[in-house]
């Protein structure tokens, strides 16, 4: 049965792993590229997550899970993105449906606020945009050829659209072995999303301990190795930069899927 010490020390190790591989790509990304970025800022989040999970594992008692499965919920999100990305034929465009999901979401929450300012202080609240401000925000980004990419029809400002999560999971059919793990890692996502959004259950599972609990968070680790291994490949790949293991990580975990 894993212990605490056990899982503190793992996600150390992981940090590192990560940090390890972001320091070869220092002063090698100087420019903004978006799918170079998309995989860098996934590298670069997994080393800050595992290393706060490292901080909080080291001081929380062993039955209090709730941050450890919130932050593992995230990290799993990102080995399924990673793991679709890798077996879709045309991965660069995916990576700008997510970015432009992003946005439209991003608009349409000020979008909400704006209508909220008009409905409750007649558009004279200073902390929310005004129509005119919003409209001003909107023709800014719509201004800037780059992000002409992001658009399924920039005249009506509708954005490209990414599939929800469950369809990512679906779509990842590359062999017997691969969806295994797949769903294996959605029910893991699923199991850690119970915790996001607060129920009577996530409190009796945490009132109620539960080594099967440690189990859990051992075995999300499994997948934040293959994170850090997907998204450096794209590095690997395109600068010729090899991976930097670390052998005691990789013969706990393996590698689910050789790019």
């Amino acid at each position: 049965m894993t212990t605490i010490a056990h899982l503190t020390n793992e996600a150390r190790l992981l940090a590192e792993l990560a940090n390890s591989n972001l320091g070869n790509l220092a002063g090698r990304c100087p420019n903004k590229i978006e799918v170079q970025d998309y995989y860098l800022g996934i590298l670069r989040r997994q080393a800050i997550l595992l290393l706060d999970m490292e901080k909080i594992l080291n001081n929380r008692n062993p039955e209090l899970i709730t941050t450890p499965f919130i932050l593992l919920r995230s990290l799993m999100d990102d080995f399924l993105h990673l793991l679709y990305l890798e077996l879709h034929a045309d991965s660069e465009e995916e990576i700008v449906k997510i970015n432009a999901k992003t946005h439209k979401q991003s608009f349409k929450s000020l979008e909400d606020l704006t209508a909220s300012n008009h409905n409750h202080f007649n558009g004279a609240y200073t902390f929310y945009l005004n129509n005119e401000q919003f409209q001003a925000l909107k023709d800014t980004f719509t201004g800037k050829a780059e992000n002409d990419k992001y658009f399924s029809d920039k005249p009506q400002f509708r954005f490209k659209n990414f599939i929800p999560l469950s369809q990512v999971a679906d779509n990842i059919t590359h062999s017997r072995e691969i969806e295994i793990f797949k769903d294996r890692a959605f029910y893991l996502w699923k199991e850690f999303s119970s915790f996001v959004h607060y129920s009577n259950s996530s409190f009796y599972l945490e009132t109620n301990p539960n080594p099967i609990n440690l189990l859990k968070i051992e075995e999300g680790f499994q997948y934040c190795y293959n994170s850090i291994y997907l998204s450096f490949k794209y590095f690997e790949r395109t600068l010729g930069i090899p991976f930097t293991d670390n052998a005691e990580l990789r013969g706990r975990h393996g590698i689910i899927y050789v790019c």
